[in-house]
């Protein structure tokens, strides 16, 4: 059972990171790329790397989401 879970993750962090390249808003892009390295997280902690997933829970998952929405939030949008 947990192999079908496993796969049905890594099929959310490609959908999550191809949705994040087809987005035109950038806030969007963010939130997704934060989904993304959670559910990455997910697969390390299931091939039983605990430390690369708290590694990744914590950069992927929340601080580079953070300083991106940040970032993003401080520019100027130019709309075309």
């Amino acid at each position: 059972m947990s192999i079908y879970i496993d796969f049905l993750i890594m099929a959310l962090v490609l959908m999550s990171y191809i949705g994040a390249l087809i987005q035109k808003d950038l806030i969007k892009c963010v939130v997704l790329t934060g989904l993304g390295g959670l559910g990455l997280a997910y697969l390390f902690s299931s091939l039983l790397a605990p430390d690369v997933a708290l590694t990744e829970a914590i950069l992927g998952g929340a601080v580079l989401p953070a300083f991106f929405a940040f970032t993003v939030r401080k520019t100027q949008r130019l709309d075309e």
